[in-house]
C-alpha cells in the first residue's frame, strides 16, 4: 500500500486472494447496501397492522476514480470485463487507522475515458456489486 491512499486490488483466482495494488483510488462513492421489503402480514391476527420481512439484499454500485501508472495494465482487465460481459473480483483496501479491506465480485457498468497526466492515468469506473461484500482486517 502506498502512503495513505485507498487502493484497488484485483483477484485472478475468483476472490480467494488479491495481489498488489493495481491503482490508487482518488475519489470514491461507495454504494449503499439496500434490502427489498417483503409483505409478511398474517391475516386473522388480533391487530390490523402490516408486517414486513427482509427480501433480497443489494450491495449497490461503487463509483471510483482510479489513478495508475501508464506501465500498469491490470486495470485494463476491469475495462475488458465491461466489453466482454464478464465479472471481476476486486478488493478496496483502506490504510491505517481504518486497516480494513472490502472484497466483492462486480460487473463494470461504466468506464470513463483515460486521462493521461504526468506519466499516470486517471479513469472513472462504476462497479456494480454482484453478491455479498466481505470485510476483513488488514494485518
Amino acid at each position: 500500500m502506498k502512503g495513505k491512499l485507498v487502493s484497488l486490488h484485483l483477484s485472478t483466482d475468483d476472490g480467494t486472494s488479491f495481489g498488489n495494488s493495481i491503482a490508487d483510488i482518488m475519489t470514491m462513492e461507495p454504494g449503499e447496501m439496500t434490502s427489498e421489503v417483503v409483505d409478511a402480514t398474517q391475516y386473522g391476527t388480533e391487530h390490523d397492522w402490516k408486517e414486513s420481512d427482509y427480501g433480497l439484499r443489494d450491495g449497490g454500485e461503487w463509483n471510483v476514480t482510479v489513478r495508475y501508472r501508464e506501465t500498469q495494465t491490470d486495470v485494463e482487465s476491469i475495462i475488458d470485463a465491461f466489453h466482454n460481459g464478464t465479472k471481476n473480483h476486486v478488493q478496496v483496501q483502506f490504510p491505517a487507522p481504518i486497516s480494513k479491506a472490502l472484497s466483492f465480485r462486480c460487473l463494470t457498468t461504466k468506464v470513463g475515458y483515460a486521462i493521461p497526466k504526468e506519466g499516470q492515468i486517471d479513469r472513472s469506473l462504476t462497479l456494480k456489486v454482484d453478491g455479498p461484500i466481505l470485510e476483513e482486517d488488514l494485518t
